[in-house]
């Protein structure tokens, strides 16, 4: 090896060492809000979730309630279509009206926008309209501003609080609702009016 191809080298491996470094400073300064640590965190709660999902249906007695959690433990390890599938089964056989019927459209739309069908995510939420007014206009909101939607989620937000004033639809949902609108903050701009 001649002098300038070791020279070469050593400059090459001191310019990887010091970006290595560079990397870890980086990586240590911003933790736990960097890439890395997002990731983990997100493993670590993943992997929690699906331990607890599995406690619960170890225990779970009730057969309609074993199913719910089964098909969503399926939605935590990745098997969108079995967590659809199961979803969507519960969700018809269950009485509409019900907690079940309710909890079981939730958790179907949910894993129709993970499986990246947002029409189905969308018709989902809009199907509980008659019988919870409330859930179904705070899932569309919610619907909407992972969309980036905010006009429309603002617009639903407020019928929903709205109403809730009148029949009291949205529940023990009603703080989370009153936030999200908080966070919108004011509407657009009314447009001028137009002089005759």
């Amino acid at each position: 090896m001649t002098r300038k191809t070791e020279w070469l080298v050593r400059v090459a491996c001191a310019a990887c060492g010091a970006g290595l470094v560079g990397l870890a400073v980086t990586i240590y300064a911003t933790w736990p809000n960097n890439w890395a640590g997002v990731f983990l965190n997100e493993r670590r709660n993943r992997e929690a979730s699906i331990r607890a999902l599995e406690w619960r249906i170890s225990r779970e007695a009730q057969p309609a309630e074993h199913a719910f959690y089964q098909a969503w433990l399926a939605e935590e390890k990745g098997d969108l279509e079995g967590a659809i599938r199961g979803f969507r089964s519960l969700r018809d056989a269950a009485p509409p009206g019900s907690e079940l019927h309710l909890r079981s459209a939730l958790r179907l739309g949910l894993a129709y926008g993970r499986n990246r069908q947002a029409e189905e995510e969308l018709a989902t939420y809009q199907g509980l309209m008659a019988q919870h007014p409330g859930a179904s206009r705070l899932s569309q909101a919610t619907y909407h501003l992972r969309r980036g939607e905010r006009d429309e989620a603002r617009r639903l937000l407020d019928d929903a609080l709205s109403r809730d004033t009148r029949d009291g639809s949205l529940g023990s949902h009603r703080q989370f609702a009153l936030s999200l609108r908080a966070g919108l903050g004011a509407g657009p701009p009314e447009p001028p009016a137009q002089s005759p």
